[in-house]
């Protein structure tokens, strides 16, 4: 499963059938307000297709470290945003200072504590001063489904947190970090953590 989910066109497909994609939709939707001419940053942002799902007129950049996904991501919908194959860095906060809103869909849970602290500075250098980071992860809960937990113990990302363990990484970096626990976003039981998170 982990690595056909690799190929961009069947991870889409897995992510729609479980309504997984669709959970960022009405996360991003609900916790997140995204107005034309903003510039938005999506960390982890995949083959791209949330393209299709944000406002026009956003000036957004999109960074992933998988080839495959960044080639289709330039292909399908180089027309709306730019893609980078390359890791955010303090080099690349440095070279797009200025953002209103950095998004991580799903990509916290793939990076150890140390590693996504210096991830997460680079990103409050990046953001502007009332800027936003958004982040939407699978989380362990007391009382969650079993088919929950199953598959959390099997995702690809190695570091699925509970709430407190979420809250801890990004208040390390973040003055202002609100958290939102969902269980009703995908059509297959799944806990997912929203966080919303400024300087």
């Amino acid at each position: 499963m982990k690595a056909i989910l690799n190929h961009p066109a069947l991870y889409q497909a897995y992510q729609n059938a479980g309504g997984f994609f669709g959970a960022r939709i009405k996360a991003i939707a609900e916790y997140l307000t995204l107005r034309p001419g903003m510039r938005v940053i999506d960390i982890g942002c995949g083959p791209g297709y949330i393209l299709r799902h944000l406002p026009d007129g956003i000036d957004y950049t999109g960074f992933d470290i998988d080839e495959a996904y960044i080639a289709h991501a330039q292909r399908s919908f180089g027309h709306l945003g730019t893609f980078h194959c390359r890791r955010f860095d303090a080099a690349a906060a440095k070279e797009f200072a200025g953002a209103d809103v950095v998004m991580m869909n799903g990509v916290l849970h793939h990076v150890g504590d140390d590693e996504l602290k210096t991830t997460l500075a680079d990103i409050r250098d990046v953001l502007k001063s009332d800027g936003v980071l958004f982040t939407l992860d699978g989380c362990y809960q007391e009382g969650q489904s079993r088919i929950a937990k199953w598959l959390l113990d099997n995702d690809r990302g190695e570091f699925v947190r509970d709430r407190s363990g979420y809250d801890r990484v990004l208040r390390d970096i973040f003055a202002k970090v609100q958290l939102a626990i969902r269980d009703d976003y995908s059509r297959v039981p799944y806990t997912f953590v929203i966080g919303v998170s400024q300087k």
